[in-house]
C-alpha cells in the first residue's frame, strides 16, 4: 500500500501538473485505495512521457543525421507503437 500522507500529496501534485492551472482537479474521494490507484496512475503517464521523450529525441537525431547526409527521399514514414494505445506517424517529404 501507498503511504497516506506523501501520497496524497504527490497525487495532489501530479493531478495539478495534468489539469494545469486553469481547470481545477475534479473531486475524488481520499482514501488509500484511490490514492494507490492514482499513484499507480501517475507513475504509467511518467513513464509513458519518458518514453515519449525519447521517441522523439530519437526521431530528432534520425532527422539531424538524414539532414547532414543530405538523404532525399520523396516520402518517408515512420510508424512506431509503444504500448497498445501509443502509436506516432511522422510523414515527411522533400523536394
Amino acid at each position: 500500500s501507498y503511504g497516506a500522507a506523501g501520497g496524497e500529496r504527490n497525487v495532489a501534485a501530479w493531478l495539478e501538473k495534468i489539469f494545469g492551472p486553469d481547470h481545477p482537479i475534479p473531486q475524488y474521494e481520499v482514501n488509500p485505495r484511490t490514492t494507490e490507484i492514482l499513484h499507480h496512475l501517475s507513475e504509467c503517464n511518467r513513464v509513458r512521457d519518458r518514453d515519449v521523450y525519447l521517441v522523439i529525441e530519437d526521431l530528432k537525431q534520425k532527422a539531424s543525421e538524414y539532414k547532414s547526409e543530405r538523404i532525399s527521399r520523396k516520402q518517408s514514414c515512420i510508424c512506431l507503437q509503444k504500448g497498445p494505445k501509443l502509436i506516432i506517424v511522422i510523414r515527411t517529404w522533400t523536394f
